[in-house]
């Protein structure tokens, strides 16, 4: 399936490295989602709420069905992850740019996971309707 058909037709998303900071690209991501018509969830430690609405600490703590995460961190961070997005049966985990390397990539692999490696942003961007 190509990047934008997985945007176009999943309906649930988590945003992992979620951020208040409008200039951040999580930031970007959560809300163009939204815009979307998409069930999003941020997912960070390090924050309760943003804007009124739930941060989850992990996706244990979120415990919904989800379509795709989206990571939005170090590779380091994300690594750690990967075993609890194979026992969910997500389908979808939408890299960043800047979010994977060598070990997150053989780690996805040994467990089967599908990695889409793209800029939720420009892939929106390239394929709307002006």
């Amino acid at each position: 399936m190509k990047p934008y058909d997985i945007l176009t037709q999943s309906k649930s998303f988590a945003v992992v490295g979620m951020n208040p900071d409008p200039d951040k690209y999580a930031y970007k991501i959560y809300q163009l989602l939204k815009e979307k018509g998409k069930t999003v969830y941020g997912l960070n430690p390090k924050y309760d709420e943003i804007e009124h609405e739930r941060i989850y600490k992990d996706l244990d703590d979120l415990n919904k069905d989800l379509d795709v995460v989206v990571f939005v961190v170090n590779p380091k961070i994300g690594i750690h992850m990967l075993a609890s997005i194979k026992e969910r049966g997500i389908k979808h985990l939408w890299m960043q740019p800047g979010t994977m390397d060598e070990a997150l990539i053989a780690k996805a692999d040994e467990l089967g996971l599908e990695l889409i490696d793209a800029c939720v942003l420009a892939v929106y961007a390239i394929n709307e309707p002006k």
